[in-house]
């Protein structure tokens, strides 16, 4: 009898190739262009985007299976490489990243809907697979699924499976006729979207993007990448093998690869093809930009970013991101040494705050990347005695155990310490009074994500561990030097 197999290799079972090629399979993006035109949008939108390489970006097609096609995008990790596939739908061409971890949307989402009109859909399904180890942080990944559509009125429609401990489901966007929305209201949240809901919603689409043979139908892909080489200390310096990515996460046999040593012997600096296609230039950054009733508090928002990076900094609008509970999501960006950039997303509730709460939040969103001085956050990140006394002022406070991930929570009041070790700002009442009204909201106002509150990132527990915050960062307990 064959061994039992557990929750997490069933699922992985039913996933792009059997899940042999995650990470770079975990999030598939689908652009709803033939091949052809979807290569010239993502080419234009690469040239204007904050990847800035000074050499420009290549293209170049390549031939074969969609195993051989995936391995183009080797060395995980390093620069920036996507692989755009054709599809049995004509209608629409895949896109994978070279992610060694987790990809970024990229221009999925309100990019290409709103300036192009593109319809855009991404999926992400992760089997939750982790492993506590007595000597190392645990192993696997603690699971998610979701599908995000954008069209050309912008945000359509969301649906989200994470895992918290508990896991949670909610729901965003206009339903599709052919949803079973009876479905989203059953009290066990993994019943709410489980993957099979994942694929009848896809097929609906005129996708089937865990189906090997939905790809590649005729061997065409199409390879577009940044013609920088990153080295050294730069980010996305490191050039990881797929065994090296997948140990510890997907390959729960092996620790986790910090430093990818065959990666970076086997693979050289530089370009998956020297000699591409075609070449093109960077032509600037260029955000997208529509009228819209925030456009002088975006202006006023971007001076603020500005005052804290130390890199050219930016801010744009996004509707949308509040239904998750986010005011602003800022992205690094760096095309190598000397054209890092900061962009910071903000959303409508944000741009409509007091003066103090934008002034903070922008603060936030660009000290938490490294500055051009060296300095990071992880100066600040709590090590074990200190996590203790932050774990027993939650309890103090009947705020423990954590509604996230503890790491996001250590990072969030890291965070909060490098805003008040390089500012002169601090969370006050008026930020602590603000968000709990804007939590509570009307009837009418609230959202999902309101009625499920993060409450272990609030500004009001925030607040109370920067008022005890001599307790937690001081040289008895800490020797590095602040």
């Amino acid at each position: 009898m064959p061994p039992r197999q557990s929750p997490a290799q069933k699922l992985a079972a039913k996933l792009l190739l059997s899940g042999e090629w995650a990470p770079v399979t975990n999030t598939i993006g689908f652009l709803q262009r033939p091949l052809d035109e979807a290569v010239v949008e993502w080419r234009q939108w690469a040239q204007e985007s904050y990847y800035q390489p000074a050499a420009g970006f290549g293209i170049t097609e390549y031939r074969g299976a969609l195993r051989e096609l995936l391995g183009k995008l080797l060395p995980l990790g390093y620069g920036q490489r996507w692989l755009l596939l054709e599809t049995t739908n004509p209608e629409w061409t895949a896109v994978m990243e070279n992610t060694h971890d987790t990809a970024s949307r990229g221009p999925i989402g309100e990019n290409f809907a709103a300036a192009r009109g593109i319809t855009t859909v991404q999926v992400k399904d992760v089997p939750k697979n982790i492993k506590r180890m007595p000597d190392e942080p645990a192993r696997g990944r603690w699971g998610s699924r979701s599908l995000s559509i954008y069209d050309e009125n912008g945000f359509r429609r969301g649906l989200s499976l994470e895992d918290f401990e508990p896991w949670q489901f909610s729901e965003n966007g206009e339903p599709y006729d052919f949803e079973d929305t009876e479905q989203y209201l059953l009290p066990r949240p993994l019943d709410c979207f489980p993957h099979e809901t994942l694929v009848d919603i896809c097929r609906n689409l005129g996708l089937d993007p865990f189906e090997e043979d939905f790809y590649v139908p005729n061997g065409r892909a199409f390879l577009i990448e940044s013609l920088h080489q990153p080295a050294g200390d730069e980010p996305w310096a490191k050039r990881y093998t797929l065994a090296e990515a997948r140990a510890g996460y997907e390959d729960l046999e092996r620790p986790r690869v910090d430093d990818p040593i065959q990666g970076n012997a086997l693979y050289s600096l530089g370009s998956a093809n020297p000699n591409p296609d075609a070449v093109y230039p960077s032509l600037g950054y260029k955000p997208l930009r529509t009228p819209t009733p925030w456009d002088e508090a975006l202006k006023e928002f971007e001076k603020s970013v500005q005052r804290y990076s130390s890199y050219p900094a930016s801010a744009s609008l996004s509707e949308g991101l509040e239904e998750y509970g986010i005011l602003a999501s800022p992205t690094y960006a760096t095309g190598g040494t000397g054209s890092e950039s900061i962009s910071v997303s903000a959303t409508p509730p944000l741009l409509e705050a007091p003066p103090e709460i934008r002034e903070y939040t922008a603060a936030y969103a660009v000290l938490q990347w490294r500055q051009a001085n060296g300095r990071s956050t992880s100066e600040f990140y709590p090590n074990r005695k200190q996590m203790a006394i932050i774990r027993q002022l939650y309890k103090d406070n009947d705020l423990y155990p954590f509604d996230v991930p503890s790491d996001q929570v250590y990072r969030t009041l890291a965070i909060d310490k490098m805003v008040r070790d390089v500012t002169d700002l601090n969370i006050t009442h008026q930020l602590v009074d603000w968000e709990t009204k804007s939590a509570a909201g009307t009837p009418a106002e609230k959202t999902q994500t309101y009625d499920r509150r993060n409450n272990s990132c609030a500004w009001e527990i925030r607040k109370i561990i920067q008022d005890q915050e001599q307790l937690i960062w001081n040289p008895q307990i800490d020797d590095r030097q602040h």
